[in-house]
């Protein structure tokens, strides 16, 4: 039996650890106070927003022809919540943008901090359906060839420095065994040049001691 193809698995639990520790800033900072820490806030909600933006253009290019093909009631209510979600995000941008020149920042920032987790909290369940509704009935009905070549095409758009980018963002959000699998993956499909590229970020990303584990386990 073909090993199930999983989409998402991944990025979506580096999109969680972003999400979470992104939460975890914004409750601690002093936004009355702090401008330095304000600056890195807004710098890292930047990049995890980009980080969502292009997750969901990935997805509406390589799953949703499938799904539209294959479960066109799960794409239904797939493309309703990113039709609330994706605006969300300009909502929170601009609420973080207004914090520092509200009357009261301490307060705004508070304000702001509350609307982000509730974003969070309809975000997560979105990744949740999208693991366990649509990853499912992908499996069930889409032929295994025709899922591969959707996830083939989807590696060939990127260029290098944007895959170097995105395991710069996965790897500290992944277990060893992921890490080994994802790894011998790129060893057993990609140019010898790109695997030692990553072999790099692995280097630079992770802790020497999970580093030294990940060679062990490619052998």
């Amino acid at each position: 039996m073909p090993q199930q193809i999983d989409f998402y698995g991944n990025y979506h639990k580096a999109l969680r650890r972003a999400l979470f520790e992104l939460s975890a800033r914004a409750g601690l900072l002093d936004y009355e106070h702090d401008d330095a820490g304000f600056t890195r806030l807004t710098g890292d909600f930047d990049r995890i927003t980009r980080a969502l933006t292009e997750h969901s253009t990935h997805e509406d290019a390589y799953m949703h022809p499938l799904l539209e093909k294959y479960a066109p009631d799960v794409l239904e209510r797939m493309e309703k919540q990113h039709h609330t979600l994706d605006p969300g995000l300009d909502g929170l941008r601009e609420q973080l943008r207004e914090v520092r020149s509200a009357d009261d920042p301490a307060k705004a920032g508070m304000a702001f901090y509350a609307s982000l987790n509730r974003y969070i909290g309809a975000y997560l369940e979105h990744l949740a359906d999208e693991e366990d509704v649509a990853n499912p009935v992908l499996w069930e009905r889409c032929p295994h060839d025709e899922l591969v070549e959707a996830v083939r095409r989807f590696r060939a758009s990127f260029a290098l420095e944007q895959v170097v980018s995105s395991f710069e963002f996965m790897l500290p959000a992944l277990n060893a065994t992921e890490r080994a699998g994802l790894y011998a993956m790129v060893r057993d499909n990609a140019p010898g040049p790109v695997f030692e590229t990553l072999l790099g970020v692995a280097e630079k990303t992770l802790g020497a001691g999970d580093y030294d584990d990940l060679r062990r386990r490619l052998g």
